[in-house]
């Protein structure tokens, strides 16, 4: 069996001899005399005596390194969500890239969405939220964004209808939307020949992900469709 050649705490991602009567952080790094070395925390190194010069049983090594994936992937989760928010495939998906094995990936996002750390309708809200106001989008790019980002349908549908607030109507919520666009960047085409101004707020409103109806009923408030043969309803 491996014997324990040393124990040292980890200070700033690094191993060091600790001083006398220093404890350091929660972290040690146990080395074996095979040349391993496990990032044990002080509860385990204690429950399960671990002391230099003692043997430690193979099976022990075996849970204490798959312990040690699992902290390290929740350290990397972490670190992640930190920088954004992001839906649980986001985040599945970019763990899966630095080789975390599936079992550990899927407790760890199990941990995250426990303590609320992870939570797809909160991401949708934040997502549809940060699009509205003077950035607006329509529903169908929103709801596009979304799946894209592993977001499920119902979970997009959910958030969506919120956004909409007590209107059921949820093409008249885009409406309205689409309405306060137009508004904001009116002024900016009023010099433009009725035909160009037209075009400008299609093109606009359906780079924003708009539906084809709603850019049309947006045109026919401003009296612009009958210019632009590509959004006539017939």
């Amino acid at each position: 069996m491996p014997t324990i050649t040393g124990i040292h705490t980890i200070e700033g991602g690094r191993a060091g001899r600790p001083a006398a009567g220093d404890r350091g952080g929660t972290d040690r790094l146990v080395l074996l005399d095979n040349g391993r070395r496990l990032r044990v925390d002080v509860e385990q190194i204690v429950l399960h005596g671990l002391a230099p010069g003692g043997v430690i049983d193979p099976g022990l090594v075996a849970r204490l390194a798959a312990r040690e994936a699992y902290l390290r992937a929740r350290e990397r989760a972490l670190r992640l969500l930190a920088i954004r928010p992001r839906s649980v495939e986001e985040l599945r998906a970019r763990l899966g890239r630095h080789g975390i094995p599936r079992s550990t990936l899927g407790a760890v996002i199990a941990e995250l969405e426990a303590q609320g750390y992870l939570d797809d309708l909160a991401f949708a809200r934040s997502w549809i939220a940060a699009r509205a106001g003077p950035r607006a989008y329509g529903i169908g790019r929103l709801r596009l964004e979304l799946r894209r980002r592993g977001v499920p349908s119902a979970v997009v549908d959910q958030a969506v209808r919120e956004a909409a607030g007590a209107d059921p109507d949820l093409g008249a919520a885009e409406e309205r939307s689409a309405l306060t666009l137009v508004e904001r960047r009116l002024a900016a085409y009023r010099r433009l020949a009725p035909e160009q101004r037209a075009r400008r707020i299609a093109a606009l409103l359906s780079r924003r992900g708009f539906a084809r109806s709603t850019i049309v009923r947006a045109l026919k408030t401003i009296g612009g469709v009958t210019q632009v043969e590509a959004f006539d309803e017939n």
